[in-house]
């Protein structure tokens, strides 16, 4: 999000974060009302922080928190601002060092959640097997004279998108030979569609509904073979768009004819490898234009059409990678309501 280009991005902070603190990132929707272990334990601290007991104009306790091992808050705060950060992580730093001892290293009691069983409305989807892709969202440079200036090009924003192992054939054309191609399967391209090609580059943004995917396909086409090695070219086209009536600033007045919308081509070069049975490079790249604006994706100030893209590359096996997609995965899955957890 933006927090990352301007908090995260600061010198300072990056120090503090990694020589003083053990950095983790959660998204707080879920855990705000899981009913496990963790959801406990992040209850348990944000509770004690800046939205302890709030409950309007909104429930969320998004933010950044610092704590110890057993839950004790040290300081907190929701900031995409570089010094307020710096102060809350020097506060936390001050308050750990009177727990502690000033100077000291020091030990909190190592009484956080360890192994537990998780509430089965939120279990792990993660697609062992499958393809999980990296995604990175940013506006492109405007051409002069454009009706909004691009006032924040350093916002970035990221994401991670899941297939199933199933999946993975779907993006394969059959026969494995040269020239052969093939229409993707319309729930992997809808998939990208509604929960990916999203304008989130200043913030969050609900998905698209899937009436609000007014056109999306994508072919596969095999470029070369190469012993184990197939290369791919993908190509595609989506168009999503939504009117209705919402604020496009956050608690502030809902309006009527509201729009929002993205336009984009889409081009891909894969390689996949038949001994592993894996993709070894997958970049994707979709280019086109944004318009408009929800709650919380913090473009109140740039609603005119404007460039955007959004890259998907391979992703890594560190913990960070298999974060998952921004998403109800229920949803994202196509998993029927009934099928699902109460």
């Amino acid at each position: 999000m933006a927090s990352r280009a301007l908090a995260f991005a600061d010198p300072e902070v990056i120090r503090l974060a990694s020589e003083a603190f053990v950095p983790l990132a959660e998204n707080c929707s879920p855990l705000q009302t899981q009913r496990d272990a963790k959801g406990e334990f992040f209850r348990l601290v944000a509770e004690q922080g800046h939205y302890a007991g709030r409950a309007a104009p909104s429930a969320t306790r998004q933010g950044q928190y610092a704590f110890t091992a057993d839950g004790r808050l040290l300081a907190s705060i929701n900031t995409r601002e570089a010094e307020p950060m710096v102060g809350m992580l020097s506060r936390a730093l001050a308050r750990w060092q009177d727990l502690t001892g000033a100077g000291a290293a020091g030990e909190s009691s190592d009484s956080g959640p360890g192994d537990y069983e998780r509430d089965p409305r939120h279990p792990s989807f993660y697609p062992q097997g499958g393809l999980v892709l990296k995604q990175t969202l940013r506006d492109l440079p405007r051409p002069e004279g454009h009706p909004s200036p691009q006032t924040r090009p350093q916002a970035i924003n990221f994401d991670y998108a899941w297939f199933r192992a199933d999946e993975v054939q779907g993006f394969l054309p059959q026969p494995l030979e040269v020239g052969q191609k093939r229409e993707l399967p319309p729930g992997i391209v809808r998939r990208l569609a509604r929960f990916h090609l999203l304008d989130s580059v200043r913030g969050e943004t609900p998905p698209w509904r899937d009436e609000d995917v007014k056109s999306a396909q994508m072919g596969a086409e095999i470029a070369g073979i190469d012993g184990s090695r197939v290369h791919l070219r993908l190509d595609g086209a989506v168009r999503c768009s939504q009117s209705g009536t919402w604020a496009i600033r956050p608690f502030q007045d809902r309006k009527e004819g509201m729009t929002r919308g993205y336009d984009c081509r889409l081009l891909g070069q894969l390689t996949y490898n038949t001994e592993s049975g894996a993709f070894e490079r997958f970049d994707l790249v979709a280019i086109g234009e944004r318009w408009g604006g929800t709650e919380h994706n913090a473009r109140f100030d740039d609603l005119s059409p404007a460039p955007m893209a959004v890259v998907f590359q391979k992703a890594g096996d560190t913990p960070a990678d298999r974060t998952p997609p921004h998403a109800n995965l229920w949803e994202y899955f196509d998993i029927p309501p009934q099928e699902r957890p109460k």
